[in-house]
């Protein structure tokens, strides 16, 4: 077996090691996710969460092996994106698929896994990013609730209540040219209206095999794709309505006025154009690389915004020629919501990570 290098006191008795490394592995390594998670037989992670399990980024999903007895024992995986506003982008990791065996609960192994993620990752990425409700767990590795997002409606979306001209699909049902104007209307929308993962070609080949995701899409007179959204994804996401997108502003204030009785989520940002007042956090953050962070924020915010330095804790930053001292935290949820403070509210950082892309 090839072994990853690690310095820590379970080294005698676990074997830390990749997917790229060991791929026989695989399959426990999905059965153990799956029976963390409490999936049934009729639910894939493997499919829900594609852009993860993909032997792509295999090199990036690492996992303990029991020395003795050769099982699996805990993993945890990473995929590098790229998040992107206005044409400005930053790197992020965003981290999943964490799970320790019943019974080796309690040996460090998380602690471990998650201490070697980030010292891995640490000065390539600007943010680490994860979903979980165990808030007192990840705050101890500097992890916050982060972001801002909105749920729309609150009614379950069913096939026959749906808007009028959209037809049920999946993406992998449809032609090449129907799949290329959805990657079309997503570059040329959501990557400009929204803070959000810019998708390259590798991306979205994944995307197409992502068969727990519905798909709807509507065509105009010509036959071409006009608009789209996505609901559903596998276990996860059910009956929540996590992508949309259209050709332009008035097609999309339309299409939030047409789905917005249902599951709809969408980004703090865009509170002003539904009906919806509760936010709720959109993802546990901790700050990586603070110079890549902060020269996303200077160029965001044209030179207004800059970390100077962080110390125990705390990260001192100017804003308007003015310096300031806030602990991670506090600089997190101000900056990025959820409700972010007025003086930074106007740059729209409010995270929108799709389903298809949320891991």
């Amino acid at each position: 077996m090839s072994v990853c290098k690690i310095d820590n006191m379970t080294a005698n008795l676990f074997t830390l090691t990749t997917l790229s490394q060991n791929p026989e592995y695989f399959e426990e390594v999905i059965r153990l996710v799956e029976e963390g998670f409490h999936y049934n037989k009729e639910q894939s992670f493997e499919k829900d969460f594609a852009p993860l399990m993909n032997p792509l980024n295999f090199e990036n999903c690492f996992f303990y092996v029991d020395n003795i007895s050769h099982i699996v024992v805990a993993h945890l995986a990473v995929c590098i994106r790229t998040l992107v506003k206005h044409e400005t982008e930053m790197t992020v990791a965003l981290i999943g698929g964490i799970v320790t065996h019943k019974k080796y609960r309690g040996k460090n192994l998380f602690k471990n896994l998650i201490t070697h993620a980030i010292h891995t990752y640490q000065s390539e990425v600007a943010l680490f990013i994860l979903w979980s409700d165990l808030e007192s767990l990840y705050e101890k590795f500097d992890f916050y609730r982060t972001g801002g997002l909105i749920e729309c409606g609150k009614r379950n979306f069913s096939s026959s209540e749906r808007p009028s001209g959209f037809q049920k699909t999946k993406f992998s049902n449809i032609s090449d040219r129907e799949f290329k104007t959805i990657h079309h209307l997503y570059t040329t929308f959501n990557e400009k209206h929204f803070f959000t993962i810019k998708r390259n070609d590798k991306d979205w080949s994944i995307i197409k095999d992502m068969s727990s995701i519905d798909l709807y899409i509507k065509k105009n007179a010509t036959g071409n794709i006009e608009q789209y959204f996505c609901i559903n994804k596998g276990r996860d996401l059910t009956n929540i309505i996590h992508e949309i997108s259209c050709q332009n502003a008035e097609d999309y204030t339309s299409l939030i006025k047409e789905i917005g009785c249902f599951k709809l989520w969408l980004p703090e940002t865009e509170i002003t154009k539904t009906n919806s007042k509760e936010i709720f956090y959109t993802a546990y953050i901790k700050i990586g690389n603070t110079n890549l962070l902060n020269d996303f924020l200077k160029e965001i915010s044209k030179g207004e915004l800059q970390i100077t330095k962080t110390e125990n804790n705390n990260i001192y930053f100017k804003f308007q020629n003015k310096t300031y001292e806030a602990t991670f935290k506090d600089f997190l949820q101000n900056i990025f919501g959820p409700n972010a403070i007025d003086e930074f509210s106007n740059y729209g950082l409010s995270i929108y990570i799709s389903g298809l892309d949320s891991i």
